[in-house]
């Protein structure tokens, strides 16, 4: 029988898997306007912070410890599912700016840097999880 532990961290990747597979269709969007930014960058907030999640869960199914988000992804670069911590990081640093995406100057720069860089490490981390299954 399954741990709970291990039940909830699976329970997790699909609330992630759900938010993930809303956003991932539009990483090569061009938007039109302000608001279909701000939805794509809403889409993005709620992927990483299910996957954070998922992995805080993981790590707490592998008897691993942690107190933050930051100790988390630290923690979880030693297994397969992070490809670039350093980008897990950046995106944990930046995470902080959308609350300031109505300057056009970070709403580009976020959308940008979520279209070269999250999605790609969050779709490493879906695909590579998703096999643990």
């Amino acid at each position: 029988m399954e741990s709970s532990k291990s039940l909830r961290w699976k329970q997790r990747f699909e609330t992630f898997e759900q938010s993930f597979i809303k956003l991932a269709p539009f990483n090569e969007e061009i938007f039109e306007n302000e608001l279909e930014e701000a939805g794509f960058i809403h889409f993005f907030e709620v992927a990483w912070e299910h996957g954070i999640n998922t992995i805080i869960d993981y790590l707490d199914a592998q008897e691993i410890s942690v107190d933050s988000h930051r100790q988390a992804i630290k923690e979880a670069k030693e297994f397969p599912f992070i490809k670039d911590d350093k980008v897990w990081l950046k995106a944990l640093n930046r995470k902080n700016l959308t609350l300031y995406i109505h300057t056009d100057k970070v709403r580009h720069e976020l959308i940008e840097d979520i279209q070269t860089y999250y999605i790609e490490e969050l779709n490493h981390f879906y695909h590579t999880l998703k096999q643990e299954l």
